[in-house]
């Protein structure tokens, strides 16, 4: 019988270089650096051999310059001056805090339409409970 082999699956602790591994939470206490000023939400270890940039933000894992070099040169060939290094970095900042304060705010409206839900919710189930309170007080026996 013929039959196809599948690939493996990532589960099987066979995990490509460039995939991160798991993110760390943003309150976790290993977080103590923050990345940039304007992102004091987003936090790194905090480590006196390394700046708060050479850490993944996601994972907070040291990252390797070798793997990002050509990365690297792309953004020095974009980039070319001191100062407009530090604009792209602040416009990048300022992009992220926007994306964050736009999470936070889609998250607090969600809550707020769930919220409101639950309160219908609990008030369906009161009256359907007094209902059927009354409707079993009022059986003929």
């Amino acid at each position: 019988m013929n039959r196809l082999l599948s690939p493996p699956s990532e589960e099987d602790g066979h995990r490509p270089s460039s995939q991160p591994t798991d993110h760390v939470p943003l309150e976790s206490s290993v977080r103590t650096t923050p990345i940039h000023p304007e992102l004091p939400a987003i936090r790194v270890p905090g480590n006196d051999e390394r700046p708060s940039c050479h850490y993944d933000p996601v994972t907070c894992e040291p990252m390797n310059i070798e793997d990002l070099r050509t990365k690297l040169q792309q953004l020095r060939k974009e980039h070319p001056s001191r100062t407009a290094i530090l604009k792209a970095q602040e416009d990048a900042a300022k992009e992220i805090k926007q994306r964050m304060e736009e999470a936070d705010r889609k998250k607090n409206e969600i809550q707020k339409v769930l919220d409101k839900k639950m309160k219908e919710w609990d008030m369906e189930y009161k009256v359907l409970s007094k209902y059927q309170a009354t409707k079993v007080t009022n059986l003929p026996s």
